[in-house]
């Protein structure tokens, strides 16, 4: 049996309010992420929020799809395109015989599920090959199908590809750009190896979260997620973190479009480090980041002769690192030399603020 599942998750951007030059630097986000919470039924991440992305379906990888973007005008040199010259890449990334390229599939992959979980259809319907924009695009369903077409490709991803013929449009491969491979710990009863993209949309589209799988959707600026007291995995604290320091979805989209360039070179698999009173995690980048990672087996860092301050403030080391607290989670990283610390409320310690509030059906502003 395999020790995880292949995965592909979207972070969507969308802007919101002000139009920023990039050489002005906003004092707050003028974009918001899309999170959804996971069904508290769910057998994984119950209750959490998460980006939009699922499992890589057999529908994802099927060589039917060359030819349907051919049709198009997209021949195998542009697809062939999307390959980073990197010259180590992942192992998520390696491509299998009688497959569509990973670099495809994967993005497939990240387009049907954030389809599926919540009605927004990343797709174009121009056919010149050359002319794609870095921006995402969508294709708007009616209001009264979108359901039935969630409902489909729910049941069946292969239903994927007919929305697509039904609708004339093909899947916004070129707008999605590569941001960073998660794999789950060991510890994890269930593991993923997650290839996470990133997309910037102009505005925010309709969305309708699925309820099979969803409880919740909400739009929110990463300042405004970190503040929320919503649970998160940590690749998603993580990001969301980071991105806190983003504030212009222009300056957001270069820095994507940079890193896509030079494709995802690293495998990101969090290490559990254990202190006297508390516990951590570190990810590439920490100083303390063990230099050989054990993928199959636990790996823990015994740090139990210092404290969780001692962790958090020790200097002289590059940081990229979690520490959970009984009533926050503080994500502390390395920026420009500059240590940089997030703090996300558990839930139950966050401020209670009227703007927060659950909603299945969110439309542009």
């Amino acid at each position: 049996m395999k020790a995880w599942s292949d995965a592909a998750s979207l972070i969507l951007a969308a802007r919101h309010g002000q139009t920023y030059s990039c050489a002005v630097s906003p004092a707050i986000h003028n974009y918001k992420l899309l999170c959804l919470k996971r069904h508290q039924k769910s057998s994984f991440m119950p209750g959490l929020y998460v980006f939009p992305g699922g499992t890589v379906d057999p529908a994802d990888v099927n060589l039917k799809w060359y030819e349907y973007f051919n049709a198009f005008g997209l021949d195998n040199d542009r697809l062939a395109s999307l390959v980073p010259k990197a010259v180590s890449r992942p192992q998520i990334f390696q491509s299998k015989e009688n497959e569509l390229l990973r670099e495809i599939s994967l993005r497939i992959t990240a387009i049907r599920e954030t389809f599926e979980e919540c009605g927004i259809l990343l797709c174009r319907r121009n056919k010149n090959g050359n002319a794609h924009s870095s921006w995402v695009e969508h294709v708007s369903i009616p209001k009264g199908e979108m359901q039935t077409w969630q409902n489909k490709v729910h049941n069946d991803a292969t239903e994927f590809l007919n929305l697509c013929q039904k609708l004339e449009c093909y899947p916004d491969l070129w707008a999605l750009h590569e941001w960073r491979n998660w794999l789950a710990p060991t510890y994890e009863t269930k593991r993923f190896n997650t290839a996470f993209y990133l997309a910037c949309i102009p505005h925010m589209p309709y969305a309708e979260y699925e309820a099979i799988e969803m409880d919740d959707l909400q739009w929110f600026s990463p300042e405004e997620f970190s503040l929320t007291g919503f649970e998160f995995p940590p690749p998603q604290q993580i990001e969301i973190a980071r991105l806190t320091k983003i504030k212009s979805i222009d300056n957001l989209l270069n820095i994507a479009m940079e890193r896509n360039k030079k494709g995802i070179q690293k495998l990101y698999l969090p290490i559990v480090v254990q202190l006297k009173d508390g516990i951590g995690m570190v990810m590439p980048e920490d100083t303390m980041y063990p230099k050989e990672i054990k993928l199959y087996e636990q790996q823990i860092i015994d740090k139990s002769d210092i404290t969780v301050d001692e962790f958090e403030k020790i200097t002289t080391l590059t940081k990229n690192r979690i520490v959970f607290l009984d009533t926050q989670v503080n994500i502390i990283f390395t920026d420009n030399g500059k240590d940089n610390r997030i703090v996300f409320p558990r839930p139950g310690y966050h401020s209670k603020s009227g703007n927060v509030k659950s909603k299945n059906k969110l439309q542009d502003e």
